[in-house]
């Protein structure tokens, strides 16, 4: 053992004796400092790792220094040998332990007990400070992760708990907390899992690891996790382990669960809502074609061909909005506007839906004007989706109340109807996306259950709030969204630009359509002809080069995703000849994502329209496109 530059202070007035223990503790390899009264012991004491003293000094006997000492909490730690020169007896040894010493020799002149004491005594108090680093780095990492120390004897019951641990189940950390008090705190329905899980660990010597609720004096419900190990070889004495409050964790599992399901029934509602118009469309296109010679017949179902594509439309419409807004990216073409023109085009919107159930729909407005820093257009989407729903989920014949008030700086517009309302249980989350609320005509009434999610966000975004109220159900609910007014001494944040270009009529290009669903270019071809354009189809990246080479388009109408070569790849082909150049080519796809966009831009594309593009937009775009 290596005990070099290990300090030890000797304290003796016997020069004789003092000088023989420091001569046997040096050739041990030991630092030593040498002291002759009591008074020398205290003042050099927190410069040694060992006090070797002398049980009887001049002015403080040893006692009396071991006990200053031991009462020092900055040399408690230094472990003391006290020594004497002459045998003593039980009684004196007694003394000397009781005061604080560590270790008491009655014979001082034999060099190998003096050092294997010593060496014994530098080993216990190494180990101390191990255990006391261990200890400091166990409560650093219990701390870090929020654990609570506890220890129960299982023979007594007596519990000795950390103050996280009475935190963790719920209890003042400056309170008594028994084994008692434990087991109240379990939820009642979580007890007998809990007895049976620590039965188990008694008679198997298992670990204990138990997952369960309790209940907090203010009746709060919080989930713990408990793990604990047997402590103890010849029979079971004590249960020692920890707690964590798994409160959060549970609540995002829960979470996590309800969001999956609302996904999973909203994805099932997808589905629905996406084949009910489908099923006339393609009834419509069977009686065009059964009553090609009957005009009205044909006119008829195309009618209700455009509705259920307009219906279509905009479920998809909403779904890239909400998508669009929780991801930041939507854009509002903010001006000056009246409440009064929001609220027209709203009540416009929703009046179909309204007049079809028969409801009393009653508006009331502010007399004097109100005006708005908002995009007109999305804020009457908003009103719109308010009314609609209010329609939906009332009884044939109920009425629907839209209310507008100034209050501060703020307008507040409530929709008020007397429908079947929304339970009080889903009303913290009737905004979220994804959710559902079961009610006794959903299914009747359509819908992705998407349209609050929109008005939430579309609000937001014009600084506003939006909120809910129902009472009992079949008393209806209120709607109420705030936004702030737009003062006529204020001009708004965000102008509109000035956009004020018809749309005309293009003139004959050459349009080449690439398109690799058939259907999708054979319509886009003979409307195009229709309006007065020679074009050509392809359906796939190769042909639609090849034949671009030959029939040299004006206009290029590229599909994205196509067989044997994609839209970007063509685009590029086509750019790198020489009449290439200056053609017009517009992707035309059903990806509209800003990655989308910027892969067709890089391709070489002009412009970036998603299907379906409303065909007067396209016209627009064709009589825009006169070259690159």
């Amino acid at each position: 053992m290596n005990d070099q530059r290990v300090r030890v202070l000797v304290v003796d007035d016997d020069e004789v004796k003092r000088y023989t223990i420091t001569r046997s503790l040096q050739r041990a390899g030991f630092d030593i400092v040498e002291g002759m009264t009591g008074s020398d012991a205290l003042r050099l004491a927190t410069e040694a790792a060992l006090l070797v003293l002398d049980v009887n000094l001049p002015d403080i006997d040893g006692y009396e220094v071991c006990r200053r000492l031991k009462a020092d909490p900055i040399t408690a730690a230094v472990p003391v040998l006290l020594l004497s020169a002459t045998f003593v007896g039980t009684a004196s040894q007694v003394e000397g332990l009781e005061s604080g010493a560590d270790a008491y020799l009655t014979d001082a002149t034999e060099p190998p007990v003096l050092v294997a004491t010593a060496r014994a005594l530098l080993r216990m108090r190494r180990a101390e400070k191990q255990a006391r680093r261990d200890a400091a780095r166990l409560r650093v990492a219990l701390d870090a992760g929020q654990l609570g120390e506890w220890d129960l004897d299982l023979g007594t019951e007596e519990l000795s708990t950390s103050s996280r641990c009475k935190s963790n189940f719920g209890r003042p950390v400056d309170a008594p907390f028994t084994y008692a008090d434990l087991l109240a705190a379990i939820h009642p329905e979580d007890r007998t899992a809990v007895d049976q899980a620590l039965r188990h660990v008694i008679e198997n010597r298992s670990e204990y690891d138990v997952e369960h609720r309790i209940v907090c004096p203010s009746g709060e419900v919080r989930w713990v996790l408990v793990r604990g190990l047997i402590h103890g070889d010849d029979s079971p004495q004590r249960l020692i382990g920890v707690s964590l409050d798994i409160t959060e964790r549970k609540r995002t599992e829960q979470a996590f669960r309800d969001a999956d399901r609302r996904k999973d029934e909203f994805l099932a509602l997808l589905a629905h809502e996406l084949r009910n118009p489908l099923a006339p469309i393609r009834n419509g296109l069977q009686v065009m074609r059964l009553a090609a010679g009957d005009p009205d017949a044909v006119s008829k179902s195309r009618d209700i061909m455009e509705r259920q594509l307009g219906h279509m439309v905009r479920l998809i419409d909403d779904l890239l909005d909400v998508s669009r807004i929780s991801r930041n990216k939507m854009e509002l073409r903010r001006s000056r506007v009246l409440l009064l023109d929001v609220v027209a085009a709203a009540v416009e919107t929703a009046r179909p839906v309204i007049e079809a159930a028969g409801h009393e729909l009653t508006v009331t407005l502010p007399p004097e004007p109100v005006y708005l820093d908002a995009d007109l257009t999305r804020l009457a989407q908003v009103f719109s989706n308010l009314l609609s729903n209010s329609a939906k989920y009332t009884e044939n014949g109920g009425q629907i109340w839209l209310t507008a008030q100034r209050d501060g700086g703020e307008v507040v517009v409530s929709v008020r109807d007397t429908g079947i309302g929304i339970p009080a249980d889903s009303l913290p989350t009737v905004f979220d996306m994804f959710s559902q609320v079961d009610r006794s005509i959903e299914r009747s009434t359509g819908g992705l259950g998407i349209g609050l999610a929109l008005v939430k966000g579309l609000v937001e975004m014009h600084g506003g709030s939006v909120s809910a109220k129902s009472g009992k159900p079949g008393e209806g609910c209120t709607f109420t969204v705030r936004l702030p007014e737009l003062k006529l001494d204020m001009e708004p944040m965000h102008p509109l630009p000035a956009d004020d270009k018809p749309i005309v009529r293009s003139p004959s290009r050459r349009i080449l359509v690439a398109d690799d669903n058939r259907d999708s270019a054979a319509s886009m071809a003979t409307m195009l002809g229709l309006l007065g354009h020679d074009v050509r189809t392809v359906h796939d990246g190769v042909e639609a080069v090849e034949i671009a080479k030959v029939f040299q388009p004006q206009v290029i109408l590229m599909d994205v995703g196509m067989p044997r070569l994609n839209g970007y790849d063509a685009c590029r082909r086509i750019r790198e000849q020489p009449w290439g150049k200056g053609a017009t080519v517009i992707a035309l796809t059903g990806w509209g994502q800003d990655e989308d966009r910027r892969l067709s831009k890089e391709a070489g594309c002009d412009l970036h329209l998603v299907k379906p593009v409303r065909p007067a937009d396209l016209v627009q775009v064709l009589s825009d496109a006169s070259g690159r």
